[in-house]
């Protein structure tokens, strides 16, 4: 037989009231040592919350749901363990989705969250220009992240972080054309590059979102008589494999290559050498996004977050100390 909310009382000396303040952690205050005797009832006859009675009570699930391009992406894989961290603080449960970089199943599953009946979902899209009205008829707070501004502005300062250093002949490793985000990074560099007139001395090698592209994408550049003498590596996948390529050809860095990254992360402080790179706060970001679907309301509909935050961190690949 289930234990009930009544057997944790009686187990503690206190009302059922007060076993519900606990759970609840309010409205009304508990003192510390009835608290405390409430838990160690809880714990000792395994009661369980019903969750169904509780949602259908409440009209709330405690749970949200979080759709993002491809969970094998460090970004978005640091994205979701800090967003389910925030969320279980909070006393919420998240339900991933991942669209394997298909707007179509992006809508599938936002449409299955909303079956789910998730008091709301943060969106990381595929494709965040694209017309996203839709999103908003699902009875559900839906909460877009996108940061266009960032996109733009950190690909600029890597580049000019580059130049800065002296470097002229310069290259990038970049996504498909194509993608909303390869697109905007592509503004800032061309924006950089064209501002210092290294327009006929640098150039951009297209490659997939996986170290084997990326690979082969450095090797093109690395391998010949002129190589670049600064890179820009979109992601970390790009810049595993470059580190990886430039080992094998015997390519120094930062001596013959200097290179930077953007998002690449906690990896950038372990890989041989240190990369530097241009990340967003993703705690930061995480955390106002969970805050944001907390304080909305099903009415509410879409919402976005964008903001403008970013760090550059000089590393041994640019030849600075260690760094962070």
């Amino acid at each position: 037989m289930a234990v009930t909310r009544n057997d944790v009382a009686r187990a503690a000396g206190v009302s059922s009231a007060v076993v519900s303040y606990v759970l609840n952690d309010g409205p009304r205050p508990v003192s510390a040592a009835a608290r405390q005797r409430v838990l160690e009832a809880i714990d000792q006859l395994g009661y369980r919350r019903d969750i169904v009675a509780r949602s259908m009570r409440t009209r709330t699930t405690d749970s949200i749901g979080l759709v993002l391009p491809d969970i094998r992406i460090p970004y978005f894989a640091v994205m979701t363990q800090r967003i389910t961290e925030v969320a279980r603080k909070s006393g919420l449960s998240v339900v991933v989705a991942t669209s394997n970089g298909s707007v179509a199943i992006e809508r599938e599953h936002l449409a299955e969250l909303a079956g789910r009946r998730v008091d709301g979902v943060i969106l990381m899209s595929v494709e965040p220009l694209q017309e996203l009205s839709w999103a908003g008829a699902f009875g559900m707070p839906v909460l877009v992240v996108d940061r266009p501004i960032v996109a733009v502005e950190s690909s600029a300062a890597a580049t000019e972080h580059l130049v800065s250093h002296g470097a002229t002949r310069l290259a990038r490793i970049a996504g498909h054309e194509g993608s909303s985000v390869t697109e905007r990074r592509d503004l800032g560099w061309f924006r950089v590059i064209e501002s210092h007139g290294l327009s006929k001395v640098a150039e951009i090698v297209r490659a997939g979102y996986s170290q084997d592209e990326g690979y082969a994408a450095a090797r093109q550049l690395l391998d010949r008589d002129d190589p670049p003498r600064g890179v820009v590596v979109d992601g970390p996948l790009h810049a595993s494999a470059f580190l990886r390529a430039a080992a094998d050809l015997g390519v120094r860095i930062p001596d013959d290559v200097l290179v930077i990254g953007n998002e690449i992360g906690d990896d950038a402080r372990f890989s041989v050498p240190r990369i530097s790179s241009v990340d967003s706060p993703i705690d930061a970001i995480a955390a106002e996004s969970v805050d944001r679907l907390k304080a909305a309301s099903p009415e509410d509909g879409l919402l976005s977050l964008g903001g403008s935050v970013f760090t550059l961190h000089e590393r041994e690949s640019c030849g600075h100390p260690a760094g962070d």
